[in-house]
């Protein structure tokens, strides 16, 4: 049905699509459309049903797989049952398509399992659908890198993916993650340095024909020019306006052409007027309005930030130099105010289009913690403690969250404890602000329910905290405190 030769994406594009009688982008977008409704109405696992049907006939639709990841990511958080026999069998199906769909549903449950992610890239790179391969094997070569059981197997498995979807960069990074665990496969290491050689052609346009390949980009000087001039770290005033000039030029005579346009935005940031911002900003735009790619969306949302930052650190001067001012006082205060809503707002899209990256949600979570929106900020926060490079700072944050709601000093506590599980005496600047953190919420825990157990483990935190950095914080007239509620509460 679907061959390696050609992916899907490849197929449905041209004139004779998978020949398949269940393979139709029309059928799917029905699909898709009623799962956006029922997903609107919070029935997340129909909505779960509705895309995975859809993505049965048009496999390779990139949208409706990040928001099938979406209904099943909700349905997760709020279900831990799992879906019912009714939607397995719905979505169950034969072949390599039937197990595509099976293993997504499978992911969408259990994003955060190493064999399940795997198990889902294969069975998208045995249908060569390179996005999906690319974006779910991905998510599973972080996984299994963070895994401390690490197998060699999880990157063979990896690697026949990438390849079978021809993601030669990242099957690169799987073979030599593989190598790496056993140095004394041979056949293995010579697959991998083809594999690295087809990686560097295809990114580099060695492997197209005269017309379309590296003969082309150096066919003349004048070409090898303008290349020098784009690539050159300490560009003169002169050379980023012939830049402009030029990518203006060919974006004038090729306006659809993405790659023409990218080039041209590019070059107006590279000179950065307020002019050329404002200018990249609504060719990004277009671009996404054209090709509905969020990526164009995301870029001119970092021009906006980056914007907004420079009027922040310009107002923030101003206020140092003439503390004094009022309103210039009031300007930064409010400047800051927006810019935090800017950023949250333009990290919920993110989040919203890229659903595996759990980074996003810790940062969106971090903005919403700063702007006291403490329930939502743990919302995101429990979703990217899964995230294993960031799970220390998540739960510091979520147990800060939970301190603020007030009431919550259990859930507080118990996320500290967590965080500091495998060093209970870490001395690094995060790990004395769990501890410090720790021992805030035991005292509030002793304070409201008249609990010794819990003053006299503040307290002896807090006399860890000082031994190790005497001037740490406030921590030894918090430990003066924490005494005073033990005699009191000892009677």
């Amino acid at each position: 049905m679907f061959g390696k030769k050609k992916n899907v994406e490849e197929e449905s594009a041209g004139s004779n699509p998978v020949a398949d009688e269940t393979f139709s982008p029309k059928k799917a977008e029905a699909f898709f459309k009623h799962a956006r409704t029922v997903h609107d109405s919070e029935n997340y696992e129909y909505a779960m049903q509705l895309w995975l049907n859809g993505l049965r006939r048009d496999p390779g639709n990139m949208e409706a797989l990040n928001s099938y990841l979406r209904s099943a990511e909700v349905f997760s958080v709020q279900s831990k049952k799992g879906v019912s026999k009714e939607t397995k069998s719905a979505v169950a199906g034969k072949g390599d398509i039937g197990k595509y769909i099976s293993a997504l549903l499978d992911f969408g449950l259990k994003r955060m399992d190493v064999s399940t992610a795997i198990k889902t890239a294969q069975a998208a790179g045995k249908l060569g659908l390179t996005g999906p391969t690319k974006m779910i094997g991905e998510h599973a070569l972080t996984l299994a890198q963070n895994d401390p059981k690490q197998k060699k197997d999880m990157f063979v498995k990896l690697l026949d993916a990438f390849d079978n979807a021809r993601v030669f960069e990242l099957a690169a990074i799987a073979g030599e993650m593989a190598c790496r665990l056993d140095p004394t496969d041979g056949e293995l290491q010579v697959r991998v340095r083809n594999m690295l050689a087809s990686s560097t052609m295809s990114s580099g346009g060695y492997d197209n024909d005269e017309e379309g390949g590296f003969r082309k980009n150096i066919r003349n000087a004048d070409k090898q020019l303008e290349l020098e001039q784009q690539d050159s770290v300490a560009k003169t005033s002169s050379t980023k306006d012939q830049i402009i000039e030029r990518t203006a030029a060919d974006y004038e005579s090729r306006p659809d052409d993405l790659a023409v346009l990218n080039a041209y935005a590019k070059a107006l940031l590279d000179r950065g007027t307020n002019a050329d911002e404002l200018k990249a900003m609504s060719l990004y735009g277009s671009a996404y309005k054209s090709s509905g790619q969020f990526r164009f969306r995301q870029q001119a949302g970092e021009v906006q930030i980056r914007r907004a930052q420079r009027m922040i650190a310009k107002l923030t001067k101003h206020v140092q130099a003439d503390p004094s001012n009022a309103e210039m006082v009031a300007k930064l205060k409010d400047g800051q105010e927006k810019f935090l809503k800017l950023q949250m707002q333009e990290l919920a899209l993110r989040v919203e289009n890229y659903p595996t990256d759990l980074s996003l949600k810790y940062r969106l979570g971090k903005v919403l913690f700063e702007t006291g929106q403490y329930n939502e900020a743990i919302e995101q926060f429990q979703l990217a403690q899964n995230e294993p490079k960031l799970k220390r700072e998540v739960l510091m944050l979520m147990g800060k969250s939970f301190m603020m709601l007030g009431g919550w000093e259990d859930a507080a506590i118990q996320t500290f404890r967590q965080a500091l599980e495998k060093d209970k005496e870490d001395d690094s600047e995060l790990g004395m602000d769990l501890r410090y953190s720790l021992m805030n919420a035991l005292t509030h825990k002793a304070e409201k329910d008249s609990d010794l157990e819990s003053a006299t483990e503040a307290d002896k935190i807090a006399a860890s905290l000082a031994i190790q950095q005497f001037n740490y914080r406030d921590v030894r007239d918090r430990r003066e405190q924490i005494k005073a509620l033990i005699t009191k509460l000892k009677g």
